[in-house]
Parts: C-alpha cells; sequence; structure tokens
C-alpha cells in the first residue's frame, strides 16, 4: 500500500486575505489488498471526520434529545432543527478507506486542522495496513505461542 499526499494552499475569503489550506490524498492498494479491503467490507471505515462534520453531529443529536422530552410544539421545532443539523453533517467531510482510493481533497481553515487530518489519515492507513495483514492470516494456519 502506498499513501500519496500532496500539500497546498489559496486564497480565500472575501477579499482573498485568508490562506485556505489543502490536502490532497490518495491510497494505492495492490490487487491483492484491494481484494481484502472488498472482502472484509473495509472500505467503509472512517479515516477522518472534519470538526465541522463533528460539530453539526452533536447538534443534531442534542436536538433530537431534547426534542424527546418536550411539548408537541417544541418537540417538532427540535426535531426540525436536528435534521437540518443532520443534513449539514452530511455535506461536511468524511473520508474512508474507499474515498482515499479514489483521492480525497481535504480543505481547512487553519493549519492545525490540517495537520490533524493528515495525522489521522496516515494513522487510519497504519491501522489499515495491520488489518490487512491480519486478514491474510484467517487461512485455516496455525499459529504457535510460546511464554
Amino acid at each position: 500500500m502506498q499513501l500519496k499526499l500532496k500539500r497546498s494552499q489559496r486564497a480565500g475569503g472575501m477579499l482573498g486575505g485568508k490562506v485556505i489550506f489543502a490536502l490532497d490524498a490518495r491510497t494505492d492498494l495492490t490487487p491483492d489488498e484491494q481484494g481484502l479491503v472488498s472482502k472484509y467490507g473495509l472500505g467503509k471505515l472512517v479515516v477522518y471526520d472534519s470538526e465541522v462534520r463533528k460539530k453539526h453531529g452533536e447538534a443534531a443529536y442534542g436536538h433530537f434529545d431534547e426534542s424527546a422530552s418536550s411539548t408537541v410544539g417544541r418537540s417538532l421545532w427540535k426535531s426540525a432543527r436536528g435534521i437540518a443539523s443532520a443534513a449539514m453533517m452530511s455535506l461536511s467531510l468524511r473520508v474512508t478507506v474507499e474515498s482515499l482510493t479514489g483521492g480525497q481533497h481535504i480543505e481547512c481553515k487553519d493549519l492545525d486542522e490540517l495537520l490533524g487530518a493528515e495525522a489521522a489519515i496516515l494513522n487510519a492507513c497504519k491501522n489499515l495496513k495491520a488489518y490487512l495483514e491480519t486478514a491474510q492470516t484467517f487461512d485455516g494456519r496455525e499459529e504457535v505461542v510460546e511464554f
């Protein structure tokens, strides 16, 4: 497996005075690795969720929780807000193993978030490699561990 990372930046904001940091990430899997990802359903494994996605997710759950213990009118209002937050969450960035194999473009407003995304992707690729190495051992062989 190979992970290819490319960092870049562009001007952003209304007047172009802010810097938007970008990371393009793509994994190249061998045919054997791709077969194991398909066989064990690892394509949907979440590698990274953006901070915005997490924020909208927490807000949605909060609104739905409040709607359960509210009056009818307030319950409808909280449910509508929960649905809106869930919709915003679905539009926010989520990186999966499958999306990484196709290539993923990530943009962040600050360097901290970009470095966090990059670290999460690196860590997830290490974990995926460990999963794939373990998956190859389910061939009926016997392992002897001495203590």
